[in-house]
């Protein structure tokens, strides 16, 4: 009889030791799931902030581009207006800059 007890003792223990393993099991795989969401996620930052530096890098060289044709531009119709024999402070003030913008606007225009 008293083996029966020890018997049931230790199928009730090894019952209870593998509900708290299984227990252990499927917090250690929710634990590795959370895990490997969290390295995804940080991952994708990475994209995000290398694409972004990429992209930032295109617009800023389109708009240095854009803004040395644009003072081209401005450069030749000032030297256009000097050419007509109008003299410089009469260009910046017709223009509405200071003299000395008429004066670099020639050194971009002669470069």
């Amino acid at each position: 009889m008293a083996d029966v007890r020890k018997s049931a003792k230790q199928t009730a223990a090894r019952s209870r030791a593998r509900e708290k393993a299984a227990e252990f099991r499927a917090k250690e795989d929710k634990l590795e799931q959370l895990a490997t969401d969290y390295f995804v996620a940080t991952d994708s930052l990475d994209e995000t902030d290398a694409t972004a530096q990429a992209e930032i890098a295109a617009i800023l060289e389109r708009a240095a581009r854009q803004s040395a044709a644009a003072r081209t531009s401005a450069a030749a119709v000032i030297a256009s207006m000097l050419e007509l024999g109008t003299p410089r402070a009469e260009v910046a003030g017709r223009l509405g800059i200071a003299p000395r913008e008429v004066n670099r606007s020639l050194r971009i225009s002669a470069a």
